[in-house]
């Protein structure tokens, strides 16, 4: 077997993008673009457009707007009506930010709601809800017989999503059938 005959992994720049794409983009208001190389090895760029400035606003609030895997920088625009939109300028409370998942998500086909929980007796953190699904795209996984990235919905969006805000944690959940909102 010859080094081309090898199978070779999707790199993360892909996979980051397919992510974004499976999940934030499984909305009817937002669309992801292609994945754009940028010159002189300085990354790449993602750009999302929204129908809804609100939901932009949001959107861009919650996202994360750099990942970066080692050296590869990957930056994420929010774009209303020709405009990049700034995030909120912070501090947010929990209950503003849970309002936040709640507009900028509320269209997606896998949000199901936002909680503010006690996380510990002193720190509250927001719980945004999915439904139990698979986000699945191909990716070149060998792992997978028909080389596919399979990943439950809430794990994908904690990828995608900012880890906390305003010192709040955010922590993806799947929903539970005897929870109610």
């Amino acid at each position: 077997m010859t080094e081309s005959d090898l199978p070779q992994l999707s790199s993360p720049e892909f996979t980051y993008f397919n992510e974004l794409k499976y999940s934030v983009g499984n909305d009817p208001g937002v669309t992801v673009n292609s994945l754009i190389e940028l010159p002189l090895n300085t990354g790449f760029l993602i750009i999302i457009l929204v129908k809804n400035r609100k939901k932009a606003q949001a959107l861009a609030t919650i996202l994360n707007l750099l990942k970066q895997f080692g050296n590869i920088n990957i930056f994420v625009v929010v774009i209303y009506e020709g405009q990049i939109i700034e995030p909120l300028e912070e501090p947010l409370t929990p209950e503003e930010i849970q309002q936040l998942y709640k507009t900028a998500l509320k269209t997606n086909r896998y949000f199901k709601f936002a909680k503010v929980a006690p996380i510990s007796p002193d720190i509250d953190s927001v719980y945004p809800i999915f439904s139990k699904s698979v986000i699945q795209f191909f990716n070149d996984d060998i792992s997978d017989l028909f080389q596919n990235f399979n990943e439950v919905a809430a794990h994908v969006f904690r990828d995608v999503l900012k880890t906390n805000i305003s010192g709040t944690p955010i922590n993806p959940s799947t929903t539970d059938k005897n929870f109610e909102a």
